[in-house]
């Protein structure tokens, strides 16, 4: 992951139960600092842990291993189910051309809760780091995403001020569209 969140918005974003989530976040205590206030992130308490897990000579189990770029492929397509759920007007503004300071933060909160937020953030990182379109219903996914709802997916960025990085994200998007196709 590339930012810290509290445990229900991860179950959000993973989209499985948060009574799992939590069961789980409960035996990893002695490596992650699991905060009693659930509005607080979980965090990794030494990021070495994060390497140990990926690295296949130093975690020779193979149950708590991680395959770096399968999580990310799997990151990758919960990100865009949540951007495909994206809805004009999701946060139910009184008319357009609303300056986002005039925005109470409660209500971009509710309209774009954390889990959306780092789904719009970031996809296109996962996208690139996993690797997925090898697959064509990855591909048909990043499709649908721009035919339909790309729109939905700019205002989700200007609700949170992060258009700059959306246009840098679609220049990123191209090249590796351009990659893919090139290689089929």
């Amino acid at each position: 992951m590339f930012n810290t969140m509290p445990a229900r918005n991860l179950a959000q974003l993973l989209q499985i139960p948060f009574k799992m989530v939590s069961s789980t976040l409960d035996s990893l205590r002695s490596v992650l600092n699991v905060p009693e206030d659930e509005s607080q992130p979980v965090r990794l308490f030494h990021l070495s842990f994060r390497d140990f897990l990926q690295d296949s000579e130093r975690c020779s189990d193979s149950r708590f291993r991680v395959d770096e770029k399968e999580r990310h492929t799997s990151l990758f397509r919960k990100c865009m189910s949540h951007i495909s759920q994206l809805q004009e007007n999701v946060c139910e503004l009184w008319g357009p051309g609303v300056l986002i300071t005039e925005i109470p933060g409660d209500t971009i909160r509710k309209g774009m809760p954390a889990h959306v937020q780092y789904a719009c953030r970031y996809w296109l990182d996962h996208c690139r780091l996993g690797n997925p379109m090898a697959v064509e219903e990855d591909i048909k996914t990043i499709r649908q995403f721009l035919e339909q709802d790309f729109l939905h997916w700019l205002e989700g960025l200007s609700l949170i001020g992060e258009v700059s990085d959306g246009v840098h994200m679609i220049i990123a998007l191209e090249e590796i569209l351009s990659v893919s196709y090139n290689a089929h």
